[in-house]
């Protein structure tokens, strides 16, 4: 069985301590530090993490675009999930997926919701609400290549063309939108979407919606 190796960065105390226990009592999962200061975290990541939960609000000044920099240098195979005590804008959390998170939890999730994100994560998933990666798909389309990738790891390359055929479809565009937009026949739109469904092995748009938004 896999070991999937968990940082914790929580400014609350009493926090940490519920989470450190919850994570303790799956055999698949070890914390292998749980601190409530951005700098001892910094130190920490010398431990090379799979998982790094952290709660921003403990990063103060640390900005986290500058915070995940930091982590890419140091531990380049840390996934970070984002602990909030809040539900934020969706600006923000888009923001946040688009700096690189993984995804995010509420800090008063369930322990057992927590560790399947934190093994989906770990396994090169990302753990959000559709609405969100829709968004985030729609307001950067880089973000498709890397979403691709971690829920379809032994995909066919799609091309230039399948790769805009598929962001709009992500975007919600009919294909007859996506004929207009695109200056093309909706009967070439169609068998664009055929060929991306077939590398992605789904039937529909329903279904390549639902695999990659999962």
């Amino acid at each position: 069985m896999s070991i999937i190796s968990i940082m914790i960065v929580e400014n609350d105390p009493a926090r940490l301590d519920v989470l450190s226990s919850a994570f303790g009592e799956h055999e698949d999962l070890t914390v292998l530090s749980a601190v409530s200061k951005r700098e001892t975290a910094l130190k920490q990541l010398v431990l090379l993490p799979d998982v790094l939960l952290l709660n921003a609000e403990g990063l103060k000044r640390f900005s986290l675009p500058r915070f995940l920099r930091t982590l890419r240098m140091r531990s380049p195979k840390t996934q970070l999930i984002l602990l909030l005590t809040a539900s934020p804008d969706d600006a923000v959390l888009i923001e946040d997926i688009r700096h690189g998170a993984r995804g995010y939890l509420l800090a008063s999730s369930p322990p057992a919701l927590m560790a399947k994100a934190v093994r989906a994560v770990a396994a090169g998933g990302m753990w959000a609400e559709r609405r969100i990666l829709e968004k985030a798909i729609s307001m950067h389309q880089m973000l498709l290549p890397e979403l691709l990738q971690s829920h379809v790891p032994e995909l066919q390359p799609l091309t230039s063309r399948e790769m805009d055929m598929l962001s709009h479809v992500l975007k919600g565009a009919t294909n007859r939108e996506i004929a207009e937009m695109s200056n093309i026949s909706e009967r070439t739109v169609k068998t664009h979407l055929y060929r991306v469904y077939r590398k992605l092995n789904v039937k529909s748009r329903t279904k390549a919606i639902a695999l990659l938004t999962q």
